[in-house]
């Protein structure tokens, strides 16, 4: 089989409404900024030496681990050698497409959403192995010129999904990822996604965790790549996406994420996604429709 690489974009939007699947190979390459998706990812490092951020908590990532990442977690890579062959497979699926092909038995949404859910999962070689070679099939079908791919590619997404999902439901699978995290600032980010519809200010969350405001915005900064304000505004974008999709109102959502008033909330939205936020409900809902 073909083993095809793509050119790497930072584009961070779907262009087709079920999935993307790509293989990148970069011999440089810096990191990403911290971002989130309206879809779901697969990421499998084949090679490079790097840490991954997934809300707050910094990962030092191996050959062979899979990164889970939901709509909600900000996430970034930080290369650590730029001269280190940068080597993987990234996989988005939306969440329409996804809750298609799942059934009454399998809830494949659940190697995303379920409580237990780990973002990063370490794999040995045989499992690795296959899931390259079902990443590769999938890839292969870009090129791919006969009748059935629409079900192909059903098939490909759905066993790299049930693959992960039992993945997920060995216990006695290894987990040996080194983390780096703080318990001061999985507090304070427990606090803000408690708190979004609240007025949070970095005096008041000096106050909340008796430190200053100039010591909690550094250490804040250090374990998460953004400053409080920064972190505040894409949470609280993130929930106000969600509200949309459960067809809340305009009015009521900018209310609920703490935005203060709709002009705030409007401009806010539209200098990170590039559109209003009535435009990403009619073509979330044209997806959705679409399947």
């Amino acid at each position: 089989m073909k083993n095809m690489l793509h050119a790497y974009s930072s584009r961070q939007h779907m262009l087709g409404e079920n999935y993307e699947i790509y293989h990148y190979l970069d011999q440089r390459m810096h990191g990403v900024e911290l971002h989130h998706h309206d879809f779901y990812e697969v990421y499998l490092l084949v090679s490079g030496d790097l840490d991954f951020l997934i809300e707050g908590q910094t990962y030092r990532l191996n050959p062979g681990d899979i990164v889970l990442l939901d709509t909600r977690d900000l996430h970034q890579a930080y290369i650590r050698k730029t001269d280190t062959p940068y080597e993987r497979y990234v996989f988005w699926i939306s969440r329409s497409y996804l809750r298609s092909l799942s059934s009454d038995k399998t809830d494949l949404l659940q190697c995303f959403e379920a409580p237990e859910k780990r973002s990063v999962v370490n794999t040995d070689f045989e499992i690795r192995q296959e899931l390259k070679m079902l990443f590769q099939k999938l890839i292969a079908l870009e090129d791919f010129q006969g009748e059935g791919k629409d079900l192909l590619a059903k098939a490909y997404s759905m066993e790299i999904l049930v693959k992960i999902r039992n993945i997920l439901a060995d216990k006695e699978k290894l987990y040996n990822t080194i983390l780096k995290k703080s318990v001061l600032i999985d507090s304070m980010i427990a606090h803000i996604e408690a708190n979004l519809s609240e007025d949070l200010t970095i005096d008041r969350l000096a106050e909340e965790f008796f430190l200053s405001k100039y010591h909690l915005s550094r250490e804040f900064k250090k374990y998460t790549g953004v400053t409080i304000h920064r972190y505040i505004i894409l949470k609280r974008l993130i929930m106000a996406k969600e509200f949309i999709l459960q067809n809340d109102s305009i009015t009521d959502v900018y209310i609920k994420c703490g935005f203060g008033d709709y002009s705030n909330f409007f401009r806010a939205f539209k200098k990170e996604y590039g559109i209003t936020p009535k435009q990403f409900y009619e073509i979330m809902t044209d997806a959705e429709r679409a399947l």
